[in-house]
């Protein structure tokens, strides 16, 4: 289920729950839950705890789905790609991510970029001389 994952990347991740794992083997969604938690798995691009495969997710602006690592990846990028000395607002933030299809609500922004442990606009300023 996850084998963009493995051959692209984090960005390439899709939104799968326990739900539709359980269903498939034919087993309760907890037993999915039990034997995935705590455990870890080595990939071509790392190891990973098996619950990072499963997630939810959202749709884009053109109806595809995408998985909320995705959105949080994206942002990242902005935010490293973003003029320091005049960093985006989380407001910004939602129309950088609504340009590239990711209609995302501010305050879903301010809580992923809290999740991720980045810094409000005002902090991230790089003052220069």
């Amino acid at each position: 289920h996850q084998k963009a994952f493995l051959d692209r990347g984090p960005e390439f991740i899709e939104p799968l729950k326990m739900q539709q794992i359980a269903d498939l083997v034919g087993v309760h969604v907890t037993t999915v839950s039990r034997a995935v938690d705590d455990k870890w798995v080595q990939t071509p691009r790392g190891i990973f705890p098996l619950k990072r495969f499963f997630g939810g997710g959202t749709h884009t602006a053109t109806g595809e789905e995408v998985a909320w690592e995705t959105i949080k990846q994206k942002l990242l990028e902005i935010i490293a790609n973003e003029d320091k000395s005049n960093p985006l607002s989380d407001e910004d933030l939602v129309k950088k991510l609504e340009e590239v299809g990711f209609p995302i609500a501010r305050r879903t922004i301010t809580k992923y970029r809290k999740m991720l442990n980045i810094a409000s606009s005002r902090q991230r300023k790089q003052w220069t001389d």
